[in-house]
């Protein structure tokens, strides 16, 4: 059965509408496909139906199923306050390789006994901690990542600015909400001229991507041979967290970036403490409009383009195209969409975290392509990570 994934019907509708018509002709004048899923819907919009399925042994199981698959959509919200409050309140990192009592775990998150109490079965409830014995408690799998992963806690914590940004729903999805505070945070999404923006306005944004980018890079390493360039420039790359774990995993690659000014002035100082910086070269400019080095074999943009527009991504890979020389490759990766879970859910989330940052979109790997091509890249090909949940792949050549 369907489970609204988003694949819709690959049919011709009626042009010009079917307002006019009866609704036996309206049914008659869509596709099969269309007919069924109409036909389908009335019986599911049914109260008898619906009991008739209760009452038949092989079919309850899948109702029920996906009855509680929508009170899950209705409650959703719930999940991720519970989520939130365990995070905020230092939970995962005081049960990191351990366990803990109740009353332990309330002194040590500030939190009465009795609310303690009631959050950790809440939790529990969630699959983000597990009973260890009578009131002792132990993180489960799905916590074990949280209190391992601190990239991951701070963009939990990050989402309470998108919380704000769409409490209101119904003017958010009218395009009534304007100046955001996600819109304010991504500082290089509001004027024409990132290149002159200050420290401050790209410290905060620069530290929460250097934080999060751990399992990205972890995935497109693994996914991703590297070790067949002898150089590779990362566009865009922040204050150097996948250039560091890309030097890592290959000791004789020569490494550089490219970011804003104010961005490479960061990167500096991280890279330095990672023990690259005598590695890797720093480039500042905008990588719309600015020179873009042409010594490397390889080019990289790591969750880049799917930040900006059509109109901005086509600015630059245009310019990327126009600087760099023939045969270079250019590797892109980032979430994508599609139809898979993974990718389903990827934009489901960045769908809507791109519309309260008001810059951005999650496209699948055929519309890069097709904005590869337009800039001119030959021989792109779209390929799979080792979790397509956060990453997949476009590869080309200039």
């Amino acid at each position: 059965m369907d489970t609204g994934g988003g694949r819709g019907f690959q049919a011709n509708l009626p042009i010009g509408g079917t307002a006019d018509l009866t609704p036996d002709d309206q049914d008659r004048a869509y596709p099969l496909a269309v007919r069924l899923r109409l036909w389908r819907n009335r019986q599911i919009a049914s109260p008898r139906f619906r009991s008739l399925l209760a009452r038949l042994p092989v079919l309850r199981g899948i109702a029920n199923r996906k009855a509680n698959n929508l009170f899950r959509l209705t409650t959703g919200f719930v999940h991720t306050q519970i989520l939130s409050a365990c995070v905020h309140l230092g939970l995962f990192e005081a049960l990191e390789g351990t366990v803990r009592s109740t009353a332990a775990l309330a002194a040590r998150c500030g939190v009465p006994p009795e609310h303690m109490r009631h959050l950790l079965d809440q939790a529990r409830r969630l699959d983000l901690v597990a009973s260890a014995g009578p009131d002792l408690w132990i993180l489960s799998d799905a916590g074990t990542v949280l209190a391992a992963d601190r990239g991951l806690r701070e963009m939990i914590r990050h989402h309470d600015m998108l919380y704000r940004d769409i409490a209101d729903a119904a003017a958010f999805w009218r395009g009534e909400v304007g100046d955001t505070e996600l819109r304010r945070y991504w500082a290089y999404v509001r004027g024409n001229a990132p290149a002159m923006m200050g420290s401050a306005e790209v410290a905060p944004y620069s530290a929460l991507m250097r934080e999060s980018q751990a399992m990205l890079a972890d995935c497109i390493l693994t996914s991703y041979d590297f070790g067949q360039y002898r150089s590779v420039l990362d566009i865009g790359g922040g204050e150097g967290a996948f250039l560091c774990a890309l030097g890592v995993r290959h000791p004789d690659l020569k490494l550089a970036l490219f970011d804003l000014p104010a961005v490479t002035e960061l990167a500096s100082r991280h890279l330095r403490m990672q023990g690259i910086l005598d590695r890797a070269t720093l480039h500042s400019g905008d990588f719309a409009t600015d020179p873009i080095p042409a010594t490397h074999d390889c080019v990289t943009l790591i969750r880049i383009l799917c930040d900006h527009d059509d109109e901005r991504a086509l600015q630059i890979l245009s310019n990327l195209h126009r600087h760099l020389p023939p045969g270079t490759s250019l590797v892109v990766a980032e979430a994508m969409a599609g139809d898979s879970e993974g990718p389903n859910l990827a934009a489901l989330y960045f769908g809507t975290y791109f519309a309260a940052m008001g810059s951005g979109r999650c496209r699948t790997a055929l519309e890069i392509i097709d904005l590869l091509a337009q800039c001119g890249f030959r021989d792109a090909t779209a390929s799979t990570s080792t979790n397509p949940l956060l990453a997949g792949f476009v590869t080309a050549r200039r």
